[in-house]
């Protein structure tokens, strides 16, 4: 259905829109999908990434086409079901993240009565008898998060989404650091494949991240706010 209604306003904008090309509505999409990636809604949220993504791409190709009034219509959409889909997964997250702590605390429990029926069964046996020991849960000890060397890469997804992960940079200008360091198996920045298993460098020191930030941002394959003509 929404893409019938994206397919509707690109059939209708066939009218040149405004002389400047929406830059502000571009950047904002691009940010909102890759917020909405480093949640990862194209698998807690796949319609909504999916659609958020599709939206996006018409936006970009109206921009091309330099039909401006097109693109302001479309990019607002793409911006707002990458909000949606950035919601649900997180939602969704959290969901999975109760879950697991009700069965860890199901395991601590399932340990503590254990414990104390061999300590009853223990006590049982022995003469004279003991005062019985309480058992005690070990307070959990949460491990530091894991931050993978390597990623397999999900569809849809782009060098700019995989940087801005959680897990990985945080941070989507750091892109040019996993295209380095994977210059043997990536030929175009712009085209990387589901499955591939790229090397995610960790040494990389505050300086190494400032060049690579600066190179995104004079980049022209993700650029940001683009002089677009």
């Amino acid at each position: 259905m929404a893409r019938a209604f994206y397919s509707i306003l690109l059939l209708t904008g066939l009218l040149w829109g405004c002389a400047s090309p929406p830059r502000q509505e571009l950047l904002t999409a691009r940010t909102a999908l890759a917020r909405a990636a480093a949640a990862e809604a194209q698998v807690l949220a796949a319609e909504e990434y999916r659609t958020a993504s599709n939206a996006l791409q018409d936006g970009e190709a109206a921009i091309r086409r330099k039909r401006y009034k097109l693109a302001r219509q479309i990019l607002p959409l793409a911006e707002s079901h990458a909000q949606k889909a950035l919601v649900i997964a997180r939602q969704e997250q959290v969901q999975r993240e109760q879950r697991k702590a009700r069965e860890r605390e199901a395991q601590l429990l399932r340990e503590a009565e254990e414990i104390a029926r061999q300590a009853a069964a223990r006590q049982s046996t022995s003469s004279p008898p003991r005062k019985k020991k309480v058992a005690t849960t070990q307070p959990v000890i949460k491990p530091a998060p894991v931050r993978p060397k390597t990623y397999r890469v999900l569809g849809g997804e782009t060098l700019w989404t995989i940087a801005a992960r959680n897990d990985i940079y945080a941070d989507a200008l750091l892109w040019p650091l996993i295209y380095q360091a994977n210059r043997d198996q990536i030929k175009d920045p712009r085209q990387i494949y589901p499955k591939q298993i790229l090397a995610i460098p960790r040494q990389v020191s505050e300086q190494d991240q400032q060049d690579a930030r600066q190179r995104a941002r004079e980049s022209k394959i993700f650029p940001i706010g683009e002089p677009i003509r």
